[in-house]
């Protein structure tokens, strides 16, 4: 092989030809754990080959040539390396790199070591300040072990601590707080009401995190230690369910969009129950002729419940807010007052994009209230407005009436200066059963909402009048 006496093994290997020769070598060695077996390249470009030849020198006996494969044995290239620079691969790697080479079984053991290292770390600083140890102690059996389970690699969690370490993060503070948190929750809630000098038995997540953690927002679900907490108290809790101290009726009852919710608060901890909230225009709930903006704490407390013949359910604000103006004119144009309408009159209700938990339970508690009641919906005709339409059809598990939201409508109000629909988008249509997802694909425009307020108008006024006593 050509040797590059004149340059430093830096200079020689750091030769853009040789990067895929490279590549090949450090990851053939890995996966054999040694300079075992062959690595196999296929050459990319006449430079490359031409650079490959001169490289391999006598070491080859035909034409190197582009998109063929050159087969080089990690043996005699280990040879060649400690003959030119006295160098072995994993040294050529670090000095190339600034990071060693690790084969597959030293990867996992140096992964294994941290890990357990990782654990001892956590349980000596738990012990230095909470004067207790994670293991064998009231908050492992009050756990059901979870610390030492997931330790062990056998609890849920271990995939967001894994993947936290995985990309660079040390897991130190995220998993000391999560065990802390579980500290305060099952062997000091005492401490908690303590600290806040507060008489609930239940304390706000975001209180709650800053007493554990100094930040607020720690808990939140889009850090790692706010998923590890709640992983940990969903597996508590079916630990639960299965030896007898909580009963399953009352989860399983539970719509799947508020069992999170339900999870906290199994355990003392109180959700955001102000920031989801549900625009509604519906008798008994709005004073004057002003449409409410309903919070899910409010929802949640009413105890008596309208019994809706219908709900209108519609995706923009300015839809909802039109019918709503529309509807006071036509009543006071009929000398009608708003009083007039019955409760029959069915709520308009606006999910202003996507539906939150707030608007899901009012469409919820409707249904309790009377199971015969008929959701209608109309949203915009494009990709989330079809998903929406979809996601309401899940959440009631029944029929959603379309409300000027079908084929023949699509049609009516496609326009020339239609915005199109994405390629994306309409390989995700197809994927939907339906006339209107099909005909959206085939015409492959969006049309809003706003468009059709016309028709709605005139239908929803037609629904008002049956309503006035």
């Amino acid at each position: 092989m050509e040797i590059g006496y004149r340059k430093t093994a830096k200079e020689y290997y750091s030769d853009p030809l040789l990067v895929n020769l490279l590549n090949t070598v450090f990851k053939k060695y890995q996966g054999q754990n040694g300079a075992r077996g062959n690595a196999k390249i296929v050459v990319q470009s006449d430079i490359e080959a031409d650079r490959l030849q001169h490289y391999f020198g006598n070491r080859v006996k035909r034409l190197i040539r582009p998109h063929t494969e050159v087969v080089v044995p990690l043996q005699i290239f280990s040879e060649e390396l400690e003959l030119g620079y006295k160098l072995t691969i994993p040294e050529l790697y670090e000095l190339l790199y600034g990071q060693p080479l690790l084969t597959k079984s030293e990867q996992r053991e140096m992964k294994e070591r941290q890990w357990s290292e990782l654990f001892e770390r956590v349980n000596k600083r738990f012990e230095e300040e909470c004067g207790s140890s994670l293991c064998n102690g009231d908050l492992s059996k009050n756990t059901f072990n979870w610390y030492e389970r997931l330790r062990d690699g056998n609890a849920p969690g271990y995939q967001i601590l894994n993947n936290l370490l995985r990309n660079g993060g040390k897991g130190d503070d995220e998993l000391y707080y999560c065990v802390k948190a579980l500290w305060y929750l099952f062997c000091n809630k005492l401490g908690i009401k303590e600290k806040i000098k507060s008489d609930s038995q239940d304390v706000r997540i975001p209180i709650f995190s800053e007493l554990v953690t100094k930040d607020p927002h720690a808990f939140d679900l889009e850090f790692p230690a706010g998923r590890l907490l709640l992983t940990s108290l969903e597996t508590i809790y079916a630990k639960k369910l299965d030896n007898g101290e909580l009963s399953s009726n009352e989860y399983l009852i539970v719509p799947e969009f508020m069992k999170r919710r339900y999870i906290y608060r199994t355990f003392g901890l109180i959700d955001d129950d102000i920031s989801s909230f549900a625009h509604v225009f519906a008798s008994g709930f709005i004073y004057g002729t002003s449409p409410r903006t309903l919070n899910l704490r409010e929802i949640e407390s009413r105890e008596e419940w309208p019994k809706y013949p219908a709900l209108y359910i519609f995706e923009n604000p300015s839809v909802f807010s039109f019918l709503v103006d529309e509807t006071i004119h036509f009543l006071d144009k009929s000398d009608y007052s708003f009083e007039q309408l019955s409760e029959n009159c069915p709520p308009l209700i606006c999910t202003s994009g996507q539906a939150r938990a707030a608007t899901k339970y009012f469409i919820i508690k409707s249904l309790e209230a009377n199971p015969d009641c008929e959701v209608f919906y109309s949203g915009d005709f494009d990709l989330p407005g079809v998903q929406m339409l979809v996601g309401m059809e899940e959440l009631i598990q029944g029929k959603i009436y379309v409300f000027r939201m079908d084929s023949d409508t699509y049609r009516k109000h496609i326009d020339p200066d239609s915005l199109p629909l994405s390629q994306k988008d309409k390989k995700i249509l197809q994927s939907l059963k339906g006339d209107l997802a099909k005909s959206m694909v085939e015409a492959g425009l969006k049309v809003y909402q706003e468009s059709t307020v016309g028709e709605l108008r005139e239908d929803w006024i037609k629904v008002v009048s049956r309503t006035i006593r």
